[in-house]
C-alpha cells in the first residue's frame, strides 16, 4: 500500500514530475531522472484545482436546477 504514501513532485533541474515516495523527516526525495533532490508540489497545484472547478459546477448546477425557469429536476 505505498500508492497511498506517494506524493507528487516537480525536479527543479530537469522538469521531471510524478509520484514517489517521501523520505522523512523532511518528505523530499531523489529524481528518478538526474538524482537532485525535490521537495513535494503544493495541495494546490496537484488536484485543489480541480476540486474548486467541480464544486463551482456543482453549486451553478445546484443553483439554476433551484431557481431556474420554474421547471426544475424534481
Amino acid at each position: 500500500m505505498s500508492w497511498w504514501f506517494d506524493k507528487a513532485y516537480e525536479c527543479p533541474a530537469c522538469g521531471w514530475q510524478g509520484m514517489c515516495a517521501p523520505t522523512p523527516p523532511l518528505d523530499e526525495a531523489p529524481c528518478p531522472e538526474c538524482g537532485e533532490l525535490m521537495t513535494p508540489r503544493p495541495w494546490w497545484d496537484t488536484y485543489g484545482r480541480a476540486l474548486l472547478i467541480l464544486a463551482i459546477v456543482v453549486v451553478a448546477v445546484l443553483f439554476v436546477a433551484y431557481f431556474g425557469g420554474g421547471h426544475g429536476f424534481w
